[in-house]
């Protein structure tokens, strides 16, 4: 009986939300730089790479938390050297086609399916809403 109360007091502590959480400071800020080469031949797969700033963070209660905006238990991390896989790729004009992350590396690839001009950039979802910087790619 004793050893049920100790297993039942351990589940009930390990379940208990922190009290202090991570929100955005006052004077947050997010960017996202992404990078690819300016050419690239149609058919051929194209590296695409990108770089996550984000800070600074607050410390504060679980009950000062912005209404919607889910905390975190620890900061993210205020710099993040590869994050391509980790975003929402797009092109304009569309039809581009991205590769799947394997978990293999965090870079993505995009092939282009015809000649031109293509403007690419990223939507990042974590830890907070963000657009890219825009590139152009000629495709050849």
């Amino acid at each position: 009986m004793r050893f049920l109360v100790l297993v039942l007091a351990a589940l009930q502590a390990c379940s208990q939300e922190p009290e202090f959480v991570y929100v955005p400071a006052d004077d947050y800020v997010i960017s996202v730089q992404i990078s690819a080469p300016g050419e690239a031949r149609v058919g051929d797969w194209v590296p695409l790479s990108a770089q996550r700033r984000s800070g600074p963070w607050k410390r504060v209660k679980r009950t000062e938390a912005p209404p919607g905006f889910v905390p975190f238990g620890r900061p993210p991390p205020a710099f993040e050297a590869e994050v391509a896989d980790n975003l929402h790729w797009m092109t304009e004009p569309a039809g581009a086609r991205f590769d799947q992350p394997d978990g293999s590396t965090r870079q993505r690839k995009v092939q282009f399916p015809a000649a031109g001009s293509y403007q690419v950039w990223a939507r990042n979802a974590y830890p907070t809403d963000a657009k890219s910087n825009v590139l152009t790619v000629k495709v050849r």
